[in-house]
């Protein structure tokens, strides 16, 4: 049984052609490998100088790692980054076996970290990238800091209407559905990058969700555990969580995150309001 992301070569080599295009926004030089994991093939984009400390981004899903091109040159100035194409996710990873539970999660990343020769990081995760970040964190003391950027669910539950934005744009593979939801992530008067949609699209049309794990809302005696100083940085128009108060007011419970609702976006922030996410974090990290 095959579980690759593109079926043939035709529609992967479409999808790689459309992510170098997005690649060339980050307008930085950048290194390309790949690590032999448990779970496939994972890719990896590097940048910055080479003795800086590690930092360590993974994507929100879907969009891969192009989706850092508005801060990876401006945090590279100070760390080493490592954008990590989370695996069986859309990208350049390459998917031999699911990842399909929090174990499987915190096996593949220790892979790809021990690779790496990586174990004191900073940890920067969007969407379910942020998910992630937050799980592994969880069951790891490799993590230094970490960065939570609108993490999926993680503090609350999902807005009943993202999946039914999701879904069509994965079943259908309408382009009309598949723009819809790019857009919804937006705050109104944000203008999404149409380079980065263009690779979006190619996903969708040309690739199948190999990522098989859930999120959740992590209960109080999970978090309770968490060791790291956390950032989490919330747009005040969100539109993936069922409440962004009920999602702040929770996050706030724990003395291990600060919260902060960054104005005027929505849910593609690091995008959206790129030079407020870039202070903060640097700041934060530094």
């Amino acid at each position: 049984m095959t579980y690759s992301v593109f079926k043939n070569e035709e529609k992967k080599r479409r999808y790689y052609k459309s992510y170098d295009r997005s690649l060339e926004r980050w307008k930085v030089k950048t290194e390309s490998f790949y690590i032999g994991t448990s779970f496939g093939k994972t890719h990896v984009l590097a940048c910055g100088p080479k003795d800086a400390p590690p930092l360590v981004l993974l994507h929100g899903m879907t969009v891969s790692s192009t989706m850092w091109f508005a801060n990876a040159p401006i945090w590279s100035q100070n760390f080493r980054v490592f954008a990590i194409d989370i695996t069986g996710d859309f990208g350049k990873s390459e998917c031999t076996k699911p990842i399909s539970s929090t174990e499987h999660i915190n096996v593949w990343l220790n892979e790809v970290l021990d690779a790496l020769k990586l174990n004191d990081i900073f940890l920067v995760g969007h969407s379910m990238g942020g998910w992630i970040s937050l799980q592994f964190s969880l069951h790891s003391n490799r993590v230094k800091k970490l960065v939570l950027l609108a993490p999926v669910m993680s503090f609350a539950s999902l807005n009943w209407r993202f999946p039914i934005k999701l879904f069509p744009s994965l079943w259908f593979r309408n382009s009309f559905f598949i723009r819809a939801l790019y857009n919804w992530m937006f705050a109104k008067g944000n203008e999404p990058d149409e380079i980065l949609y263009q690779q979006f699209l190619c996903g969708y049309k040309y690739g199948k969700i190999q990522l098989r794990v859930v999120p959740k809302v992590f209960n109080r005696t999970e978090l309770e555990q968490l060791l790291p100083e956390t950032l989490l940085l919330i747009g005040d128009g969100e539109v993936v969580y069922s409440s962004t108060k009920k999602a702040t007011q929770y996050a706030s419970n724990f003395p291990k995150v600060k919260t902060k609702l960054i104005p005027n976006c929505s849910h593609c922030l690091p995008a959206e309001q790129k030079d407020i996410v870039n202070e903060l974090v640097n700041d934060f990290l530094l």
